[in-house]
């Protein structure tokens, strides 16, 4: 829920309100995050002007600290939680995603019976759950790739 929040909520996240929306930097940008045996990773993503490399890379950092230190907002929560649990149907609508998810499933080792727990398991966490994981999450200086001829790009970016 905090990495839908952060920037894989794609047009409700705070990454896409302050990059695109506010400043029109980029078309769109976004985060992921990959669970593997051990190590998880969070991954990110956007693209801009050269120019603009260091002011984007600037907002998505100080976003990631505001998001560490404040956590998220009761609103916010909400309608993260809202948007997973209506969204999951469409994760199911095809039959290579139905395999997808059943896989994926298995793999996890969430049981059989994930998908009809699944709803229970997103409204059993509160703020104070999501405030301790976005500390956690993104309380750290991130690894930053840049590809191309960026501009204005600092060793603090």
């Amino acid at each position: 829920m905090v990495n839908h929040i952060y920037g894989a909520g794609s047009f409700t996240s705070r990454l896409y309100t302050e990059v695109r929306e506010k400043r029109g930097l980029a078309y769109g940008v976004r985060t992921g995050l990959q669970w593997m045996d051990h190590a998880n990773v969070m991954t990110g993503g956007t693209a801009t002007r050269s120019d603009k490399a260091g002011e984007t890379l600037t907002i998505i950092d100080d976003e990631m600290k505001r998001l560490a230190i404040e956590g998220p907002t009761a609103d916010e929560l909400e309608k993260a939680k809202a948007f997973l649990k209506g969204s999951y149907a469409l994760s199911f609508d095809t039959s290579a995603k139905i395999a997808g998810q059943l896989v994926q499933i298995q793999l996890d080792k969430l049981g059989i019976d994930y998908p009809e727990r699944r709803n229970a398991m997103i409204d059993a966490v509160t703020l104070a759950d999501a405030k301790r994981v976005a500390k956690r999450l993104l309380d750290v200086k991130s690894l930053t790739v840049v590809v191309g001829r960026a501009q204005g790009l600092t060793k603090t970016n």
